[in-house]
This record gives C-alpha cells, sequence and structure tokens, in this order.
C-alpha cells in the first residue's frame, strides 16, 4: 500500500510543473479572450457587455460558414490526399539506396523550411492567367480552353491554395512516416521476406499496422495545421474573390481587424478552438487505441 502511494504522490509531483506550465501559458491567456468574446468591443474600448450576441452573430453570417467549409476543404486535401501521398513517398524511400534516400530525404524537407510567404508567391506566379506555369503547359499541349484565371474563379480558387499547401508538407509527413518506419524492427520484415511476401503485402500487413502511432501523430499534426490555415489565403488572393477563400481563421482576422469588430472576431476564435480541441479529442479517442509494443 504504501509503494502504491508512494508512486502516486511522486507521479503528482512529477505532473504539477507540467501542469503549471500549461495552466499559465496555455489556459490563463483564453480566459480574457472569452470575456473579451461577451464584450463589444472596437480594439480599443469595451462598449458593453452583449452577453452571447457576438456569437449568434457569428452562426448567423453566411461569410462565417463559407469560411468554414474552405477550411474544412483544406482539411480533407491534406489529410485524404496529402498523408496517403506521403505515406506512399516514405514507403517508397524506405526501398531505396542509401545514396538515393539522402537524395530524397533534402528534397523531401526543401519545401517545408521556405517561408510560407515565399511559398504562396512562387505560387501566385504558377497560377497567373498570362503567363504562369500551368497555364502555359495547357496551352503548349493543346489545352488552352482548360486554361483558368485559377485564383480569381470561385471554383478554383480553394483547390489552387489547397495544392500550394499540400506541395510545401507532403515531404514533411513523409519524413515522419519514414522515421517511424526505421523504428520497427527488422526482424518483422525478414520474417516476411522469407515467406514469400512481396513489397506490397509487407507494407500493407506489417508496416502500415505498425505505424498507427506515428499515423496518429501526423494526423493531429495535419489536421490541426490546415485548420488553422491562414498565410497562404493572405499572401495569394486576401480572401478574395470578395469572401470566396476566407478560411476561419481569416474570417477572424477580418472580423477583429478590418472591421474592428474585435468581440465578434474573439468569439470567432473561441468557436475555432473548441472545434480544433473536440476534432483533438475524436482523434485520440478513436484512432490507433490499441499500444503498440515491439
Amino acid at each position: 500500500m504504501n509503494k502504491y502511494y508512494s508512486t502516486k504522490w511522486s507521479l503528482l509531483v512529477f505532473a504539477v510543473p507540467a501542469l503549471l506550465l500549461f495552466t499559465v501559458f496555455c489556459v490563463y491567456p483564453l480566459l480574457p479572450e472569452i470575456w473579451m468574446s461577451l464584450h463589444r468591443n472596437d480594439g480599443f474600448r469595451n462598449l458593453g457587455f452583449v452577453g452571447l450576441d457576438n456569437f449568434k452573430d457569428a452562426f448567423s453570417s453566411s461569410s462565417f460558414w463559407l469560411a468554414h467549409r474552405n477550411t474544412y476543404l483544406i482539411v480533407g486535401i491534406s489529410v485524404l490526399i496529402g498523408l496517403p501521398l506521403s505515406m506512399m513517398l516514405a514507403l517508397f524511400m524506405d526501398a531505396q539506396t542509401p545514396w538515393f534516400r539522402r537524395i530524397f530525404k533534402t528534397s523531401a524537407m526543401f519545401p517545408a523550411i521556405l517561408s510560407v510567404t515565399v511559398v504562396s508567391e512562387m505560387w501566385v506566379s504558377f497560377y497567373d492567367p498570362n503567363w504562369g506555369l500551368f497555364n502555359s503547359l495547357l496551352k503548349s499541349i493543346g489545352l488552352g480552353s482548360w486554361t483558368h484565371s485559377w485564383l480569381t474563379e470561385r471554383r478554383t480558387v480553394m483547390p489552387s491554395i489547397g495544392l500550394s499547401f499540400l506541395w510545401q508538407y507532403i515531404g514533411l509527413n513523409a519524413m515522419l512516416f519514414y522515421a517511424g518506419i526505421k523504428t520497427i524492427p527488422k526482424n518483422y520484415f525478414e520474417a516476411a521476406l522469407i515467406d514469400g511476401a512481396n513489397f506490397f503485402k509487407v507494407s500493407v500487413k506489417i508496416t502500415i499496422p505498425l505505424l498507427q502511432d506515428i499515423i496518429k501523430y501526423v494526423l493531429i499534426l495535419s489536421t490541426l495545421g490546415s485548420m488553422a490555415f491562414y498565410s497562404q489565403v493572405r499572401v495569394m488572393t486576401s480572401g478574395g474573390p470578395g469572401d470566396v477563400s476566407r478560411t476561419v481563421v481569416y474570417q477572424m482576422y477580418y472580423t477583429a481587424f478590418e472591421t474592428s469588430e474585435f468581440g465578434k472576431g474573439t468569439a470567432i476564435a473561441v468557436i475555432f478552438i473548441l472545434e480544433c480541441l473536440l476534432i483533438s479529442f475524436l482523434i485520440q479517442r478513436f484512432v490507433a487505441r490499441e499500444k503498440l509494443e515491439f
């Protein structure tokens, strides 16, 4: 019994400093924001308590729901397209020679270490309707009718921005998956090869199932990173045309700083935080629930 309580108290002693730091730097800063979301505020003055009116105004705004649709479109591109591609790149890299892996690692990480502004400006030039890379390629192969003004058309603007985001971080996710692959004991692969399994069967039956913890981590990282999608929109379209390409974070910025409705902008921020917490909880609850031990 004494051993049980000594272990329990020792865990508490080690946990308290981390909990204090989390409270001071993560929980406490949220309290003034929650309080501001219940007031009308122009950034300089508190203009009075309005209760939940800021939240009601946010939910009744069509721009708010359009921003959510755009945000979850980016999340879908990142998770449903980006993660499978990253996994395939990681599996491909693991099967290559050491020399090729070194080249591939450098190439994969290069976009992720570039500034978001640099990447966004580069893709703006790619999408230029007159001399951009994509339209020029389409014209050169006789598909001039497929050209678009990619960043000013309602149908193409969000997929175009999402493609630039996908390109920048697909290599980083591939490196995370590759790092997870290298932690799997080699005897699993050796036994499968002796039994006659090919590359596809080894990947599906052994590698991917044993990467479930890494998959959960990358899923959370990619989902929340996509939820916080802002800089690319700011640089590439400034939310345009109109409000077509605004995301939740951009809508929060626009409401607070462009229209000086800080109370309403903070209300959007509170809603956004709750959404991120809910998504993180759902991923933790339902993805990779079993603990694997090698």
